[in-house]
């Protein structure tokens, strides 16, 4: 990602301050809650606010917030837990060598008495090493790469979204523009024109994320390439001097490069 993207990231972690009108602060599960009631399957859904850092992603089991990774490298490969210790056993092992993975910089994403999962960032992604309870103790399974994703309610799979190349890139002055929406399960190489949810629009003082869902066409549909959606978004107020950015992944997705 560009200068820009990576200072998008410092600041949301620093502000998390949401400025707007009205129709940007509709909360994002409020949206989602609406869409799945269209089709007559409406789960209870507890809102996320309007603040970027109350959105919640993952990469297994455990939910995080986008300021893990914003705070940089961690140490909890350090700590004096029982999970820790197995991760540091296999970080002192040649496997590790091996599997390439960075030998510090761990974050813990979360854990129960059965499961741990740390995680450490990588360009554009990460990686993951899951710990587990084991008749021995803890132990670390192999490594695992890893593009967090925004964790939706049930009924609704993930999507990312570019800038038409073939338009002007939003300027400060934007506030309408044309977004390319790619579904991410397979959907039979077809377009996800009636099954996209969104957008939600959700801005601070300094990023602007734009968000979307889209209803899966389920089970075994094939897995050719899917050509883009093609959706209007509307962000409610010019975009200024603000980072735009697809936030339904971590890190958050410099919406100009390909997906």
């Amino acid at each position: 990602m560009g200068a820009a993207t990576d200072r998008g990231h410092r600041r949301i972690a620093r502000t998390g301050t949401i400025v707007g009108s009205k129709r940007a602060l509709g909360a994002l599960w409020a949206v989602l809650a609406i869409a799945l009631a269209a089709c007559g399957d409406a789960p209870p859904i507890e809102p996320v606010g309007h603040d970027p850092l109350s959105l919640r992603y993952t990469c297994g089991t455990f939910p995080f917030g986008p300021e893990l990774l914003a705070a940089g490298p961690g140490r909890d490969e350090l700590a004096n837990t029982g999970p820790a210790a197995a991760l540091r056993r296999y970080l002192a092992s040649p496997a590790r060598v091996q599997h390439r993975v960075p030998e510090h910089g761990w974050r813990l994403f979360g854990s129960d008495a059965e499961r741990a999962e740390f995680g450490s960032s990588v360009l554009g992604g990460m990686w993951i090493v899951v710990v587990r309870m084991s008749s021995t103790g803890w132990v670390a399974s192999a490594p695992d790469t890893c593009q967090p994703h925004l964790v939706l309610p049930a009924g609704l799979g993930q999507a990312s979204w570019t800038i038409d190349p073939a338009q002007p890139r939003p300027a400060p002055m934007t506030q309408v523009f044309d977004a390319l929406v790619t579904e991410r399960a397979c959907a039979n190489g077809e377009r996800a024109d009636a099954r996209v949810v969104g957008p939600q629009v959700v801005r601070s003082t300094d990023v602007v994320l734009v968000i979307f869902a889209v209803r899966p066409r389920g089970e075994g549909a094939r897995c050719p390439a899917s050509p883009a959606t093609r959706v209007t978004v509307d962000l409610g107020e010019t975009l200024g001097s603000r980072v735009l950015l697809d936030g339904g992944r971590l890190p958050f997705g410099d919406p100009s490069a390909p997906v």
